[in-house]
């Protein structure tokens, strides 16, 4: 499905939590909207998947514009305060939850399967925060992948805990290429990093 946002805006008390911001995600390919993490990007990526009302513009999901339909499916990815996994609980805990979420086969015996699948099988017992990025993004993505109705991946701001972006980069595209839009949301560092033209900004309307 494409994402067409046009002047999309978030309020806030005292200013916008999204200023107005305008981007197209086609489908099969990863688009990344740059800019510094924090609320403004955390606004964004609930506007995407109709979780919060817009001040301005639109975000439409092929010409749909109604929040049910992206609630339905657009799935946040990792966003810090809304879907990033709780610290403390063990690796396997938080892909069975995750998985649960997705209406998957979360029993022991398919945890273990998916995580070993993943390459994530040794660290099931560790602290999930504790993870390697790569391995953290691999594993969360491939799991909201798993939900029925998922069309649109928003990742956002993987780069928050470091690392190198080179290691969930490829994550993006594979699922993009398996037919999935992917939406990552990062810094312009980041982008540089990665040897990747921006084209579209948090805050900014091309």
């Amino acid at each position: 499905m494409e994402v067409v946002a046009h002047q999309a805006s978030v309020a806030g008390h005292d200013a916008p939590l999204l200023p107005p911001t305008s981007f197209v995600a086609p489908p099969s390919r990863v688009t990344v909207v740059a800019g510094d993490p924090g609320a403004g990007q955390r606004a964004l990526a609930l506007a995407l998947g109709g979780r919060i009302p817009l001040a301005t513009g639109s975000i439409a999901l092929d010409n749909d514009v109604r929040d049910a339909t992206r609630r339905r499916h657009v799935t946040l990815v990792d966003v810090p305060e809304v879907t990033a996994p709780e610290e403390g609980l063990p690796v396997l805990r938080v892909v069975a939850d995750e998985l649960g979420y997705a209406h998957a086969p979360s029993g022991r015996a398919q945890t273990e399967r998916f995580l070993a699948t993943h390459g994530a099988a040794r660290h099931m017992r560790e602290p999930f925060e504790r993870l390697d990025n790569g391995i953290r993004v691999r594993v969360l993505m491939a799991a909201a992948a798993e939900r029925a109705d998922a069309r649109v991946l928003v990742l956002a701001n993987p780069d928050r805990r470091g690392g190198d972006p080179h290691d969930w980069w490829p994550v993006a595209e594979d699922l993009a290429g398996q037919g999935l839009t992917v939406v990552v949301q990062t810094t312009h560092a980041t982008c540089r990093l990665l040897g990747i033209a921006v084209t579209f900004e948090l805050g900014a309307t091309p």
